[in-house]
């Protein structure tokens, strides 16, 4: 090879290398996901949202955005119900249960819950200053479609008040005999003082009872109304994703899960695209292939606008306040509106567009009728009248009694109160929980160990039992095995015996540990406790106590009852996970 071109080949060999080396350096520049030094801000979002808030966090993470002369911050993000984290807030965030930071930023479904928060007196723990919404959604009555065309949709409108008069008129028998097979008019409803969709529904029923005019609220008239809607309800939820999933799980059946359900419209069309959850890696592009989509009805009395803030806490710091302000300018940028619309969300002023209004069916493209929104006061109201409104339960508490629950709550620790006795521990949290209920409410309780159960309490109203119930649980004694499934079997028969259309009926069932009889197959108890029908089945909430709790097994009981299955894996969240259970009441 002449020495020209060699230089010449040597050189562009040189120059090839630079470009790639430039290249590399460029497209390799760190992102805010590798960067130690970027500013920490935790993020706690409501969960029909959250995990649509934990990828754009992580995509904004990945963008190696900066502010503020070249900082930078790392999102941290998380879910929680907003009824959850308000009380998490108000009370000093120590979040036992699901060890989730304190968040700096607070993403809410609503602003109702930060006008709960100032009726507190706790306002102050959120940065004053404009509200960002990130997105809206109308708060709606979703409905199987055969159903919703039953009560005449599309061609007129529905509203509380048809559900008040199928409720009163026996049900869905009244619409023809060919019907009846649907059962009562029964109704999904979270409950408010923990779900956005449950406070939203009661401020909805009270509107309609009132005719708008809050200053009602406390009126026989409206009392009346309000409790004809609550009768209907199937049991209270803590979150509707959860609820959602059971009825996606059951649109295969002949008959309908439920006749209704109070949602955001957002979570109807992530439905209908295969994503009850609101996981955006199970959405579709289509409205997948269902029995029963579900229809969005708006009220005809008027609805609820969902408005979804972006709210920073007063303990952020200046640095942490800069990086939320970018990272709410961040959620406001035309890409990630783009993705809240992509999973059913209205854009900030309401509005909707023709792929939402096909895939949550319904006819509202435009801003559907709002209703007034109530003061933090009016609602605080709502929620006190709420408490002799809402359906009654009739609760079965069946708490294991074996000779496990003389073990420290954790043999491998000596501090208290992990090495106190599990049933010392659990005697106070039973007592607070007749707290939870209601006067008029009736439980009963069970213990169980070796050769099944033991009824101590018959069920009576709570005012009743309360005396009763607190000086029995005062002298438990454990001791024997665990017959699990025999005492599930057994308590779910008497409650379907016994069974009240007028109120929840529920089996509780506390247990540290794992079947040990053997008459009883897990197989023959989950036939025996099958919901096949939600207005005449019996739920059966679970609570896994302790490390050593049979969880799985639990979680299949809770799940084949459609009822939902709690856990306190450590001593200091015993409290809340009775105060989660009996939420459902």
């Amino acid at each position: 090879m002449r020495r020209s071109g060699w230089l010449s080949l040597a050189f562009g060999t040189l120059v090839g290398t630079l470009v790639i080396v430039l290249l590399a350096t460029v497209v390799t520049a760190p992102s805010n996901a590798n960067r130690g030094d970027c500013i920490r801000l935790v993020a706690s979002s409501s969960t029909e949202k959250g995990d649509l808030i934990h990828e754009l966090a992580e995509r904004y993470n990945n963008t190696g955005r900066t502010f503020d002369g070249g900082r930078c911050a790392k999102v941290e993000a998380f879910k929680k119900t907003s009824g959850a984290a308000l009380d998490l807030l108000a009370e000093g965030w120590n979040d036992i249960d699901a060890q989730q930071p304190e968040p700096q930023v607070w993403l809410p479904s609503s602003s109702l819950w930060l006008d709960l928060l100032r009726q507190r007196g706790k306002g102050g723990l959120i940065e004053d200053g404009p509200k960002t919404s990130l997105a809206t959604s109308p708060m709606v009555i979703a409905m199987p479609e055969p159903m919703a065309r039953q009560l005449g949709w599309p061609d007129k409108g529905v509203g509380w008040r048809d559900v008040l008069e199928l409720n009163r008129n026996g049900g869905w028998a009244a619409k023809g005999l060919q019907y009846a097979q649907w059962g009562n008019f029964t109704l999904g409803k979270d409950n408010p003082r923990r779900s956005t969709s449950g406070l939203a529904a009661t401020i909805a029923t009270y509107f309609a009872a009132t005719g708008g005019d809050y200053g009602k609220i406390g009126t026989a008239d409206a009392v009346q109304f309000v409790r004809g809607i609550e009768a209907s309800v199937a049991y209270y939820s803590d979150d509707s994703v959860a609820f959602l999933k059971t009825l996606y799980e059951e649109d295969q059946k002949p008959t309908p899960y439920i006749s209704a359900m109070a949602m955001q419209e957002q979570m109807v069309y992530l439905y209908n695209h295969g994503a009850p959850t609101g996981d955006p890696k199970q959405l579709r592009d289509k409205p997948v292939s269902l029995n029963r989509p579900l229809v969005a009805v708006h009220p005809s009395e008027g609805t609820m606008l969902i408005d979804h803030p972006f709210l920073t806490t007063a303990k952020a710091t200046p640095d942490q306040r800069a990086a939320a302000k970018d990272f709410s300018a961040f959620l406001r940028e035309t890409e990630q509106q783009d993705r809240f619309r992509d999973l059913g969300f209205r854009d900030p002023e309401g509005r909707s567009n023709p792929q939402l209004a096909q895939g949550a069916h319904t006819a509202e493209t435009g801003e559907s009728r709002r209703i007034e929104i109530p003061t933090g006061e009016q609602i605080q109201k709502m929620l006190d009248g709420w408490e002799y409104t809402q359906r009654r339960g009739r609760i079965l508490l069946v708490l294991d009694l074996s000779g496990s629950m003389n073990e420290p709550f954790d043999k491998t620790r000596k501090d208290k109160p992990y090495s106190e006795r599990r049933i010392d521990l659990l005697k106070p949290a039973i007592k607070k929980q007749l707290d939870y209920l209601h006067p008029e409410d009736q439980v009963g309780l069970w213990t169980f160990s070796t050769n099944g159960y033991e009824e101590k309490v018959p069920i009576g109203k709570v005012k009743d039992v309360r005396r009763s119930m607190t000086t029995l649980v005062e002298n438990l004694k454990p001791d024997g095995d665990t017959a699990l499934y025999k005492s599930v079997v057994d308590a779910n028969a008497k409650m379907r015996r016994e069974f009240d259309p007028n109120v929840i009926n529920a089996v509780v069932v506390l247990t540290d540990g794992v079947n040990t009889e053997e008459g009883t197959t897990k197989e023959q108890m989950l036939q025996a406790i099958d919901a096949e029908r939600l207005d005449n089945s019996v739920r059966v909430f679970t609570m896994a106590y302790g490390a050593q709790a049979d969880s799985r097994v639990l979680d299949e009981i809770a799940q084949k009852s459609k009822a939902r299955g709690y856990k306190a894996v450590d001593p200091q969240g015993i409290d809340k996970m009775f105060v989660n259970v009996f939420s459902n009441f």
